[in-house]
């Protein structure tokens, strides 16, 4: 484990997103059928590019999560993870600007509310803890200056 005291700042987020988004893929990917209509209702990707959809981002979001979850390649799964959370905030965002009236499709591919200023919110949480977590992943990666090797000033 890492002695930093970012350390289990890392941790909490890594397992939370990690769970969240093997949670967000099982019904996604049990059901790509429906999924693949709610990414459509969208109305940004066509219905070609939403079947694509369908398959590959439950996929995505099971293998982002094991790798969180487990530890292992962390160096793509933060990145992925604050892309994947971004790019969830802006779908959101279009589809409430747009005024379309739409379950959001994140979890449960039916009985959920539509979306609104608290599924904005907790978007917005969302991206910002996944980006949060991929900045302290990059920074406790570099390697710290060690101050027993400084050129003294003249």
């Amino acid at each position: 484990m890492n002695r930093h005291p970012s350390g289990i700042v890392v941790l909490v987020l890594r397992l939370g997103f990690g769970a969240l988004l093997i949670a967000a893929s099982v019904g996604k990917g049990l059901h790509p059928l429906d999924f693949q209509q709610s990414v459509d209702n969208y109305r940004v990707f066509g219905p070609w590019l939403s079947t694509w959809a369908a398959v590959f981002v439950p996929a995505l979001e099971m293998l982002t999560g094991l790798c969180l979850v487990s530890g292992l390649w962390l160096d793509a799964a933060a990145p992925v993870n604050a892309a994947l959370m971004s790019a969830f905030l802006m779908l959101v965002l279009q589809a409430f600007f747009r005024h379309l009236n739409i379950h959001c499709g994140c979890f449960s591919l039916k009985g959920e509310p539509n979306i609104d200023a608290a599924k904005i919110a907790e978007n917005l949480l969302y991206a910002a803890g996944s980006i949060l977590l991929y900045v302290l992943q990059v920074r406790d990666k570099k390697p710290r200056p060690d101050p027993g090797n400084r050129i003294p000033c003249i």
